[in-house]
């Protein structure tokens, strides 16, 4: 997000007050081998001319150039530039100051490489192959040279009912009137760069207008406001249609409320007021005030709750008595059973006493005659021990059971006691529910008016703000004016009425410049059909676009002209395209290759030398006409042999002379 504000931030500082655009000063290749460096310089505001034979790397320019301002792909053909060059670069003279833009030739089998370097000054020196560094995204440089060449914020919006995406004019598009390289300059059926594309000549139609300045370059911060009116609007007319409707229907229902109101005792007074605003007001009184039931229904329903609070304390009493008293029995039980068991035991150990002491008179068993010194019996004086024992512990719970007998009595007398309390309880309870007669009277009255402040709560909670009724109107009226003039600023109508008017005096240019060159038609009015992006002739007998004209000389030429108008106007009313036309081979119908010696045009007609120096003249006219605000480079086998010519080559590829040193590739 920080870098997404920064990158706004430097857009708007580079555009200043005014549009920017740029033209080319250097094209510049770097070779694989180290130190290998190529660098072909441009005068900016000037006709270009790099003349030479076949194959030396002139059509390459065009697609070296469009490569480094941010293409998709990279169109340099397999061959020797992609062999022995690693990556390329311009370097664009913009307002105030430099811009250097490198970009790295993508590997075999690739359609484009990411690594770009870019950076920007007063004054950029180019830099060598070991300073390149990738340092910005191909979107990033879109965004950069639509800022350097003054591209604001923009969008076009298909007519209603049309499927198409909107869309908005980049760096990318403005490449359409920039170059027309040798396979479209000679075309019939297209006029513009990449306009044989699919869709793209509807993407072409749609940012005419802008470019053209159709439409105004604040266009996408209109469309926004209107937008924002729109729905501004819809909650304004909604609010106002609530408060009529309110007004003229709500007075029944507030009425019906206030007499609700007064038949449960919320509302006091005798009459109810016959205007909206007041009832409205007296139903707000109604529903601010504290809500109290009458006295009786707490103190009746407070007995009822105290006595069923007391029930419910005696009932847990007696249920602690009740398993208090059991536990006791059921000790006093455990206590019985232990005596009967402790008796009998006791009985039997006295049997003891049939026994003599050994060495006596009868010293057998007296069961089985068995001598007793043979038999393994407990010691006498063991035995009279363990009777002496359990005598004790029988007289001990003998003595404790009159204490646990009185236990159980108390718990009983306590039962009893609680048992009586429950019934006085029960007797209070029934004698306060003989009266909920009574009570669910007071107790319906409270729910009715408790009903009657939920629906009076529901009604004002469901009312509009009460806003002056006159200020929304006045806000409505204010915000339909604005709306209506942005949206004649918008109108597709009005647009297509601006676009007419500028085509109109581009169309004017066109002419002039058709009979300059002595092309075909020439003496009808000339136009550029925005619908079928040509140029057309309206002949007496009706249009002739320009796929229906013959010769090649009258396609190049017509090509020709409508880009120069085209950049006559966009430099004229500053509008933001690049100030350049990068052109290839358009002397190719008069002088192909076949045919060319050195650049000399001995071996051509006259009318075809003659057709050449009209073409190239007529590039010098609009450069200097437009100058320094506009710059044509144009690659071509022509060498004219005359001083006007001479002066504006900047390059000569002859012999060994290419775009790519011949030992570059070579090594």
């Amino acid at each position: 997000m920080v870098r997404q504000i920064r990158q706004c931030r430097h857009r708007y500082e580079l555009m200043g007050d005014s549009t920017l655009s740029f033209q080319i000063l250097n094209i510049v290749l770097y070779g694989r081998a180290r130190g290998q460096f190529r660098n072909v310089e441009l005068k900016p505001g000037a006709l270009n001319i790099i003349t030479g034979g076949s194959k030396t790397g002139k059509s390459a320019l065009i697609d070296i150039v469009e490569y480094c301002m941010a293409d998709d792909q990279c169109k340099i053909a397999e061959g020797v530039i992609r062999k022995a060059v690693l990556w390329v670069g311009v370097r664009l003279q913009i307002r105030d100051g430099q811009v250097f833009i490198a970009r790295k030739l993508p590997s075999r089998g690739k359609v484009a490489q990411s690594e770009i370097h870019y950076e920007t000054g007063s004054k950029v020196r180019i830099p060598d192959l070991g300073s390149l560094r990738a340092n910005i995204s191909v979107e990033g440089l879109k965004n950069r040279l639509s800022a350097h060449a003054g591209i604001l914020e923009n969008i076009h919006q298909p007519p209603a009912g049309h499927t198409r995406s909107p869309v908005a004019a980049t760096i990318r598009h403005a490449l359409y009137f920039l170059f027309q390289p040798q396979d479209e300059i000679i075309s019939k059926k297209h006029l513009f760069h990449r306009q044989s594309e699919p869709y793209m000549p509807q993407t072409i139609k749609d940012v005419f207008p802008f470019f053209l300045g159709a439409v105004s370059d604040d266009y996408v911060r209109l469309s926004s406001e209107l937008r924002n009116l729109k729905r501004k609007l819809k909650l304004r007319l909604q609010k106002l249609s609530e408060h009529d409707s309110v007004r003229g229907s709500g007075l029944s229902r507030a009425v019906s409320l206030l007499a609700e109101a007064r038949d449960t005792g919320l509302y006091r007074p005798a009459t109810t007021p016959d205007i909206w605003e007041e009832c409205v007001a007296a139903l707000q009184g109604i529903q601010s005030a504290p809500f109290e039931p009458e006295e009786e229904l707490f103190s009746e329903d407070g007995e009822l709750e105290r006595l069923r609070e007391e029930k419910r304390k005696l009932g847990s009493e007696l249920r602690r008595l009740k398993e208090e008293c059991k536990a006791a029995q059921s000790f006093a039980d455990d206590k019985t059973s232990f005596s009967r068991q402790a008796v009998s035991h006791v009985r039997r150990l006295e049997s003891v006493g049939l026994f003599k002491a050994p060495g006596s008179d009868s010293p057998r068993c007296p069961l089985c005659q068995t001598p007793l010194e043979q038999l393994e019996l407990p010691g006498l004086s063991d035995l009279k021990e363990s009777l002496h024992k359990m005598n004790d512990q029988i007289r001990g719970v003998e003595e404790r059971s009159p204490q646990l007998d009185r236990l159980i009595r108390e718990f009983r007398e306590k039962i009893d006691d609680k048992k009586e309390e429950l019934k006085s309880n029960r007797e209070s309870m029934e004698a306060v529910i003989s009266s909920r007669d009574r009570l669910r009277k007071i107790k319906d009255q409270a729910t009715r008016r408790a009903h009657v402040l939920g629906r009076i709560g529901l009604y004002l909670e469901s009312l509009p703000p009460l806003e002056d009724h006159g200020e929304l109107k006045r806000e409505i009226e204010e915000m339909k004016s604005r709306i209506s003039s942005i949206e004649r600023q918008l109108d597709n109508e009005t647009v297509q009425d601006r676009l007419d008017s500028i085509l109109s005096r581009i169309d004017r240019d066109i002419g002039k410049w058709a009979e300059q060159l002595g092309l075909e038609h020439s003496e009808n009015p000339m136009r550029l059909d925005k619908k079928k992006l040509l140029v057309v002739a309206d002949s007496p007998e009706g249009p002739i676009p320009m796929d229906s004209m013959g010769s090649g000389e009258n396609w190049v030429g017509y090509h020709l002209i409508a880009l120069f108008a085209l950049h006559n106007h966009f430099t004229k009313t500053d509008r933001p395209v690049p100030r350049f036309l990068f052109v290839d081979q358009p002397s190719q119908v008069y002088f192909p290759a076949d045919k060319d010696l050195g650049g000399a045009m001995e071996n051509i007609r006259d009318e075809d030398r003659e057709a050449v120096a009209r073409m190239f003249k007529l590039a010098c006219e609009v450069a200097e006409s437009l100058a320094p605000n506009f710059q044509i480079v144009v690659t071509d086998h022509a060498d004219i042999a005359e001083k006007w010519f001479q002066d504006r080559v900047v390059e000569r590829w002859r012999d060994k002379d290419k775009l790519v040193p011949v030992s570059w590739s070579s090594r």
